[in-house]
């Protein structure tokens, strides 16, 4: 089983999404392919094996406009992390994995703005003040 991770904003209660071509730009290195079919942005690093496919979904590119993010296996490439940091500080961003869902946020981010049958499923937000610690945490 693979693990996906899961990047949402929401605004009062509400999924706002993300403007794709602001995310485009925040993920892109010098190695990125689009895949038109599959609405995946493939996005490599210095190393072959650091590669990951972000899903932004199909039509982001003629609406500018995405309703989150799921990525396929992620890595822990410091670039890879620190992108995903800085797409979470363009509002009240909440990431979290499929393997375990405790609710990320960086530090100052509003968790009220999601509802809050959504937040008890996914379990007590943590909060963080740099990329790094976006990485799973042992409970």
């Amino acid at each position: 089983m693979s693990i996906e991770a899961f990047l949402w904003n929401y605004q009062d209660g509400e999924p706002i999404g993300f403007e794709f071509a602001t995310v485009r730009d925040l993920l892109a290195t010098e190695d990125v392919d689009w895949n038109e079919e599959f609405g995946c942005l493939r996005v490599r690093f210095q190393n072959p094996s650091d590669s990951v496919d972000i899903y932004l979904g199909k039509e982001g590119p003629h609406t500018d406009h995405i309703d989150g993010i799921t990525i396929s296996r992620p890595i822990t490439h410091p670039e890879f992390l620190d992108q995903i940091f800085r797409i979470m500080k363009l509002g009240d961003a909440m990431w979290f994995y499929s393997d375990e869902t405790t609710p990320v946020f960086v530090r100052g981010a509003d968790p009220n703005q999601y509802p809050p049958d959504l937040l008890k499923q996914l379990g007590e937000p943590r909060f963080v003040n740099s990329p790094a610690e976006l990485l799973h945490q042992e409970p």
